[in-house]
């Protein structure tokens, strides 16, 4: 054994500077008569009073002390110690003190059983360490953990890493109501549930990105789990080494459908199913449409085909909305995504025609 003192006590101030600084103790149990040693730092930590005199000299110490300045609680688990050590089994265990003062602080417990040369169990013998500032970390650690997933929940969100590339490396933390399933969206997989118009722009923007080392915004209609494509707002931002390398990128992904069903509704921009909800209203044939608006009934047709925001035809869907406005009809979009219409005079009730997506199942 290395000794780190000189004279006959060598070994044991060794030991005993190592239990002070390392901050454990060690104890053994005679399994024959039931009696219990302390080293004196396993005093300190249970919050006894180191005896005077050689330790080794001490009687009446047993099993129990432990069950003494065990908190209430925690007293199930000096049970099941004591069976595990019955069964000649290692165990290691937590459970909280009360020292005289109060104070309660968490011990780590590790022990196992020695045989003689017959192999009958003769002693048992361990380990204590206070843990108690390993726990409070712990736990602080968890509190943080559950406030970001509370935020993941309230926003629908989803937290991620990936490289350079945009592959996609861990998916960390998303919604408790979240059925995304992880495997789906890691690697290039979730460029894969890209709509195929957007995918592009998120290809250029990764490229960007490994170039540009920056922080940048993407909004792109994602594919879910139920099979439709839903808006989500994907904020990314890089991890920069010393050296200013890239270590990795971390990224919040967010379901925005709403506004961005909002956003397209207040340029203009009228969906398909509120066109032929708007027609049944005013009692409206296709042809009259087209007299109203100087499109062709094929144009209408093709348009009101689209139940969703059709971009491509918004001069088109300018004139229709205008015409249908004239009438007597008005638009809207719930921030849940539902668009609709109602006429517009007195006691009017208001019509929901379809989403043109659904926000409450989303992707990652």
């Amino acid at each position: 054994m290395l000794r780190l003192f000189a004279g006959d006590k060598a070994v044991e101030e060794t030991v005993r500077f190592a239990e002070e600084v390392a901050g454990y103790g060690l104890w053994q149990i005679d399994l024959g008569s039931g009696q219990i040693g302390f080293s004196s730092n396993s005093y300190r930590l249970l919050g006894l009073k180191v005896p005077d005199g050689p330790l080794e000299t001490i009687e009446g110490l047993t099993f129990s002390v432990f069950e003494k300045v065990t908190h209430p609680d925690d007293l199930p688990v000096m049970a099941d110690i004591q069976h595990i050590l019955a069964e000649g089994l290692p165990f290691e265990r937590t459970f909280r003190v009360i020292h005289p003062n109060g104070r309660v602080r968490t011990m780590a417990i590790h022990g196992e059983v020695v045989v003689d040369v017959t192999g009958r169990k003769s002693r048992a013998i361990g380990a204590l360490m206070d843990v108690t500032a390993h726990v409070e970390h712990v736990r602080a650690s968890q509190v943080d953990s559950e406030r970001v997933r509370t935020i993941m929940s309230a926003i629908d969100g989803r937290l991620w890493t990936a490289r350079s590339d945009g592959f996609r490396t861990d998916l960390l933390l998303r919604g408790r109501s979240s059925t995304a399933i992880a495997s789906n969206w890691l690697g290039f997989g979730w460029l894969s549930r890209v709509h195929p118009d957007d995918a592009e722009i998120a290809r250029t923007a990764w490229a960007t990105a490994a170039e540009r080392k920056k922080s940048f915004t993407l909004d792109l209609r994602v594919r879910g789990e139920d099979d439709n494509y839903h808006w989500r707002r994907q904020y990314c931002s890089p991890i920069i080494n010393d050296d200013g390398s890239v270590r990795e990128w971390v990224g919040l992904s967010q379901l925005i459908n709403g506004d961005q069903i909002a956003a397209e509704s207040a340029a203009g921009l009228i969906t398909g199913a509120q066109i032929r909800a708007a027609r049944g209203i005013l009692n409206w044939s296709v042809r009259d449409l087209a007299d109203r608006t100087g499109l062709s009934t094929g144009t209408l047709r093709r348009i009101e085909a689209h139940n969703g925001y059709n971009k491509g035809a918004s001069p088109a869907l300018l004139l229709i909305k205008d015409a249908l406005s004239a009438a007597g009809i008005d638009f809207f979009v719930l921030p849940t995504g539902e668009a609709g219409v109602y006429p517009t005079h007195k006691g009017s009730r208001l019509k929901v025609v379809g989403k043109r997506d659904d926000a409450k199942k989303a992707s990652a």
